[in-house]
């Protein structure tokens, strides 16, 4: 069903692997499932363009394994033994591997540890976050098994743990075809279309051209502003409330709201930003305002021109 890769987690030898196929905790993004990563973020990774990478991110995640699986032998309830685990690659999709990060027998199941924020804990509340359960179903598919575990430990004093059985339509109707595209794609060097404006921006290059708007895009146009103009209303809306709750605080001379006990919403007074004058400065001192300016780069604005109405 797999083949173990023998390579010691964050070193050369491990990287090269990763780069060699698609990872478990990299489907979601290939799928356009996952709420931190591209599918095109994936393919310049496999082509040898990585993000930026946090070390410490990395440091707290391999340490709070031990303590999760504490918590597992101790704390869960479930009776298990849990083995130290390895990196996979699938006999079968030899595009995918998985990282595991415990393994259990009697039957054969995986194991997947997170650690949440406290603040984002709450992703969790009705069960596994949906880019998790594509990883854990992906790595479902390469141990071969019918049902994975997935511990978070959140806020650094809450631990949940949940059952994922696997779920072979969107294996195969799905998550198969969306990996077997992007790797042909990805050998072929056909990269994945843009999915955010940043990227968008970054492959952007001008040329002045103008055509004649297709009759789907004018309707695409219409409604991307209507959108920012009810968006614009909404947040009108929301400023009245706003009054609205900040009188009767006021009345009551209260700053905190609270829901049993716990804060629901606060208003208080905070400090002014510092600003500073560089109209004032250029005018003045004009040799120092051109010594420390930068010039920024250039970005993307997207702007709906509305047709000018006909004087009579």
């Amino acid at each position: 069903m797999f083949d173990v890769v023998d390579v010691v987690p964050d070193s050369d030898a491990w990287l090269d692997e990763r780069r060699a196929s698609v990872g478990a905790s990299e489907v979601a993004a290939v799928m356009g499932l996952s709420p931190y990563s591209t599918a095109l973020d994936i393919y310049k990774s496999k082509s040898g363009i990585d993000r930026e990478f946090d070390p410490l991110l990395s440091f707290v995640g391999h340490a709070s394994e031990p303590i999760i699986a504490e918590w597992v032998e101790k704390f869960s309830g479930v009776q298990v033994t849990l083995e130290p685990a390895f990196m996979a690659r699938s006999i079968e999709y030899p595009f995918l591997h998985a990282s595991f990060d415990r393994l259990s027998s009697d039957p054969f199941t995986t194991w997947q540890f997170k650690t949440a924020h406290f603040y984002t804990g709450h992703k969790w509340d009705e069960g596994i976050p949906t880019d998790v359960r594509v990883q854990v179903q992906a790595e479902m598919l390469v141990a071969g098994t019918q049902r994975a575990a997935v511990v978070v430990w959140i806020g650094g004093r809450e631990f949940k743990l949940f059952w994922e059985q696997r779920d072979n339509v969107f294996i195969e109707d799905h998550m198969i075809p969306a990996l077997t595209k992007f790797w042909v794609d990805l050998q072929a060097g056909i990269a994945p279309q843009a999915s955010t404006v940043a990227e968008i921006s970054e492959a952007w290059h001008d040329s002045g051209d103008e055509m004649e708007a297709p009759e789907e895009l004018q309707q695409r146009i219409e409604q991307r502003a209507f959108l920012l103009a009810t968006a614009k209303e909404a947040e009108e809306d929301a400023k009245k409330i706003q009054v609205e709750l900040g009188q009767f605080m006021l009345d009551h001379n209260v700053e905190v709201f609270t829901v049993g006990g716990k804060k629901l919403l606060t208003y208080k007074r905070q400090a002014g930003r510092a600003s500073f004058d560089q109209k004032r400065l250029r005018e003045e001192r004009p040799d120092v305002a051109a010594e420390y300016t930068t010039q920024g780069a250039p970005f993307m604005v997207m702007r709906t021109i509305k047709p000018k109405e006909t004087k009579k």
